[in-house]
């Protein structure tokens, strides 16, 4: 698979990784093992050159830091023991 990162606002990638195996939000590994890290946060990735994709953010909502998943279980806590924000 090819991977085209491009700086979010642009529709034009800036590069386009070639055999890619995996990548995450922070990092792009490709099958001959060349590995792009960290990726710019002002940046984000697509598999199509139109750069229509936003494949980084998608990750990061299928897996969660840590960091994210304890605020969310703080704020879920919260909620129950408190009745929500603002109250």
């Amino acid at each position: 698979m090819n991977l085209y990162l491009y700086r979010l606002g642009d529709s034009t990638p800036l590069l386009e990784i070639k055999d890619v195996a995996s990548y995450t939000a922070d990092a792009v590994v490709t099958e001959s093992g060349e590995t792009y890290e960290p990726l710019a946060e002002d940046c984000e990735l697509s598999s199509v050159p139109e750069c229509t994709e936003t494949l980084r953010a998608d990750w990061r909502k299928r897996c969660p830091s840590q960091e994210t998943r304890l605020e969310e279980l703080e704020e879920l806590v919260a909620g129950l023991m408190f009745g929500g924000e603002g109250e």
